[in-house]
């Protein structure tokens, strides 16, 4: 699996939406994300938002992929404890997937997140998403369970804080 090294996190900006519109409708990434418009829109909605920090992923200074993460704690979430984060994640150049990329960079992102706090970060991938799935559990993530969220089905995972993290 490639090293966490060559992957940076910049802030998304108004000037990554229309690479953001063509990584959505590919067929890849479209499978799994909803509509679109609808994910873009709400991508856009959360530029410099406080709820939702949205990045794109390079790869030794190139963009290839997409990261969120919102913090939970104003979220209901039964039985998750304070300095919990949700991300969401997808790789946009269909030819780096299924190369370790995900997990790697991944990994750095958790490690970042925290770094500035984070006691848990959850992900909800399709429970038929293997290859999401696969990827998540390389990156250290275990099952919960199966849940229903607003977007339908999903396996509920969690990484979580290990004692030996620094602040």
């Amino acid at each position: 699996m490639p090293k966490a090294e060559p992957y940076a996190f910049r802030p998304l900006a108004a000037v990554d939406l229309p690479l953001l519109a063509k990584w959505l409708e590919s067929r890849h990434v479209r499978r799994w994300w909803s509509d679109p418009a609808k994910a873009l829109a709400s991508m856009e909605k959360h530029i410099d938002a406080a709820s939702v920090s949205c990045f794109i992923v390079t790869l030794n200074g190139k963009d290839f992929a997409f990261v969120q993460a919102a913090d939970l704690d104003d979220v209901a979430l039964a039985g998750q404890p304070k300095g919990t984060y949700g991300i969401d994640q997808f790789i946009g150049i269909e030819e780096l997937a299924g190369k370790g990329h995900g997990p790697a960079f991944m990994i750095g992102f958790c490690d970042m997140l925290f770094a500035k706090g984070a006691q848990r970060i959850l992900v909800d991938p399709h429970p038929d998403n293997a290859f999401a799935i696969r990827a998540y559990t390389k990156a250290g993530f275990q099952g919960l369970g199966e849940t229903t969220t607003n977007y339908g089905r999903a396996l509920l995972m969690a990484l979580d804080r290990q004692e030996n993290d620094t602040q």
